[in-house]
């Protein structure tokens, strides 16, 4: 009777410790997963660091931000990409991005004038896109470093990045009655930034 009671103890035991997994929130690290890593989301950036760069117009100011746009799924990533100018980091790429106002937010949208005369509105900048870009693929656990100006984010604004999955194509045309096609971004805000660097951003108009 013991030995019948071990026996069923150890084939039970995996199950147990599956369903105890499940109910204390403990993710899974199958290869399987679609995310690699479970405490970062699917696809996210981060900080390289702050510092003057090439201007890639001339209404940008010389500060910039640099930003690994990172692939956690097991899916390629692809994004809009662009040529950087001469003088950039060997591995930059300019990646298409929009800027887009907040919703909400405790700031006013105003500037202060050095002079004692009237306030006037902050002129939000845009973002990059060009009908001359490449599609260019992410490999899962792949990154790509890009930058963008220290003004495309703001107390005001933040960045849109659009991204598609890198599926395999169809077969054949789409039937009359299939139409629209998801339509998926990543947002960033000056509050993603590592707190001493949008303290210095939010110092600024």
């Amino acid at each position: 009777m013991l030995q019948i009671r071990v026996k069923l103890a150890i084939v039970l035991l995996p199950a147990l410790l599956l369903a105890w997994g499940q109910t204390t929130g403990q993710t899974s690290t199958s290869p399987t997963s679609f995310v690699i890593d479970d405490n970062r989301p699917y696809v996210y950036l981060t900080f390289d660091r702050m510092g003057k760069g090439v201007r890639f117009s001339d209404d940008e100011p010389p500060q910039r931000v640099w930003l690994h746009f990172v692939n956690n799924c097991r899916v390629g990533v692809v994004l809009r990409t662009f040529g950087v100018p001469e003088g950039s980091p060997q591995d930059e790429v300019g990646v298409m991005h929009d800027v887009v106002k907040d919703r909400k937010s405790k700031y006013k949208l105003t500037l202060k004038t050095k002079s004692s005369g009237p306030r006037h509105q902050a002129k939000m900048p845009i973002g990059y896109d060009s009908d001359h870009s490449t599609a260019e693929t992410i490999a899962p656990g792949e990154s790509v470093l890009f930058s963008v100006p220290v003004t495309h984010l703001s107390k005001y604004w933040h960045i849109e990045i659009p991204y598609q999955f890198d599926v395999p194509p169809g077969k054949g045309p789409l039937k009359a009655v299939t139409s629209g096609e998801p339509r998926m971004v990543l947002l960033y805000y000056v509050w993603d930034l590592p707190e001493d660097v949008h303290q210095q951003l939010l110092k600024t108009p």
